[in-house]
């Protein structure tokens, strides 16, 4: 599995977020890295990841505040929004993780 996993850049890079905001969803509990290094404090995170990464993103873009109930509601699984688009993003990264990880 360590081979499969991403360090936080190339996760931002591939999910077109930033490092600074995948940090906050880690501070906040919206998005924890599946491994943090003890040493380093490095993060890496699963390209499975990619999907809620982007839900969390999207929801931002429409405006929803990340914090009280919409972080309930997300952790809870719940997707707000427009559930096909979130599909779309969703795959499209999950698709370009997959031509990476070929690459």
């Amino acid at each position: 599995m360590r081979d499969e996993l991403l360090t936080i850049g190339r996760f931002a890079r591939l999910c077109r977020l930033s490092v600074k905001q995948l940090r906050h969803y880690d501070d906040t509990g919206l998005l924890a890295p599946v491994r943090v290094d003890a040493g380093t404090g490095y993060r890496s995170y699963a390209p499975e990841q990619a999907r809620d990464a982007l839900t969390i993103a999207l929801l931002r873009d429409m405006g929803l505040p990340l914090s009280g109930e919409a972080r309930y509601l997300f952790r809870a699984g719940s997707v707000l929004g427009d559930l096909s688009r979130i599909e779309r993003e969703a795959m499209r990264a999950l698709s370009r993780l997959g031509s990476e990880a070929r690459a």
